[in-house]
């Protein structure tokens, strides 16, 4: 259950961590900026226990914790997944 928002969480979890290595590539020389980007990375690990979370939810549960797909933007790949699974898709 819930499969499209997981999915669509590990899709933003690999672009995040992506990101996060290239800023590293272009600040390695500036420590606080180094620093920081452990922040991100916290925050990445974060994401993924929301993925773990997600699983065997309600709707209504999912919708209580991640509140409409336009907020996230329904062109993006977390408010696509989640229009589908309010919609009832796989």
């Amino acid at each position: 259950m819930n499969e499209t928002l997981k999915a669509a969480l590990g899709v933003r979890v690999k672009a995040y961590q992506a990101a996060i290595n290239r800023m590293r590539e272009a600040i390695e020389n500036d420590p606080e900026a180094w620093d920081a980007t452990q922040e991100l990375r916290e925050s990445v690990e974060l994401v993924r226990c929301l993925i773990r979370l997600v699983d065997g939810r309600t709707v209504r549960e999912l919708h209580q914790a991640f509140g409409a797909p336009g907020d996230f933007g329904y062109e993006s790949v977390v408010g696509a997944a989640l229009d589908a699974t309010y919609r009832g898709a796989p």
